[in-house]
C-alpha cells in the first residue's frame, strides 16, 4: 500500500527508484523495513488497552537496550522506537480507541495484490475506524496519505467492512498530523487503477 502510493506520486524520474525498495519483498532490507517498528506499534496497540504500566517498561527497557548496544544501525532502531511512541502517546495518546482484532485486507487489480493492513482497528465513540501510522521522523506527503487511504478504504469495502469514506485515517506520529478520508467519498476506483497500471508497467524496469 505505502509501496503504491510512493510510486504514484513521485516525480516521473524517480518512480523506479521508488519502486525498487518494494520489488523484492523478501530481501532482508524489505523484511527489516517492515519490522522496523514493531516494538512501537505493540505499545501503542497495549496503551489503547489501558496498560500503562507496560508501556512505561517497554519505553525504559529500549533506553536501557539502547545505551548498551554497540551496533549503530540497532542503537538507531531502539532509539527511533522509543521516539515512535513518544511522539504517539504526545499527539494521539488521549484518544479513546477501542482497539479490535486486526484485519488483512487486499486491493486487487488485474495481476497487482496490494496489501492494505491497516496498523490499528478501532471503534471510537462505537465506529469502526482503520488507521495507518507513520512513526518515522518526516511526515509522509500529502499525496501519498491519499492514496492511502484511497487503497485501505476500497480494500475494506471490499472485505464488506462497515465504514465510511471518513473512516480511515493516516496519523503522523512526529508531527501529530492527522489525516481522515474525505466525507464526500473518495474519487472514481478509476484512479486508484490508473495508480497500479503505472505501477504494473514499471514493475519489470525495477
Amino acid at each position: 500500500m505505502l509501496g503504491l502510493a510512493e510510486v504514484a506520486n513521485a516525480a516521473p524520474g524517480r518512480k523506479i527508484n521508488k519502486l525498487k525498495k518494494y520489488r523484492f519483498p523478501r530481501s532482508e532490507e524489505s523484511v527489516g523495513r517492515s519490522n522496523y517498528y514493531i516494538k512501537a506499534l505493540s505499545a501503542i496497540r497495549r496503551h489503547h488497552r489501558g496498560e500503562s504500566g507496560h508501556v512505561s517498561s517497554v519505553l525504559r527497557e529500549l533506553l536501557a537496550s539502547a545505551r548498551a548496544e554497540k551496533n549503530p544501525l540497532k542503537r538507531a532502531k531502539l532509539l527511533n522506537n522509543h521516539r515512535a511512541i513518544t511522539d504517539y502517546l504526545k499527539n494521539f495518546g488521549a484518544r479513546a480507541l477501542v482497539i479490535r482484532p486486526g484485519k488483512t485486507l487486499y486491493y486487487v487489480y488485474k495481476d497487482l495484490v496490494v496489501s492494505a493492513r491497516p496498523d490499528l482497528v478501532a471503534e471510537e465513540n462505537g465506529k469502526l475506524i482503520l488507521v495507518k501510522l507513520n512513526l518515522g521522523k518526516k511526515d509522509l506527503a500529502g499525496g501519498v496519505c491519499s492514496t492511502i487511504l484511497h487503497v485501505l478504504y476500497e480494500a475494506a469495502n471490499a472485505q464488506g467492512l462497515p465504514i465510511d469514506s471518513a473512516s480511515v485515517e493516516c496519523l503522523q506520529a512526529v508531527s501529530g498530523s492527522r489525516i481522515t478520508g474525505p466525507k464526500s467519498g473518495f474519487p472514481d476506483k478509476r484512479v486508484l487503477n490508473s495508480a497500479c497500471q503505472e505501477l504494473l508497467a514499471l514493475w519489470p524496469a525495477a
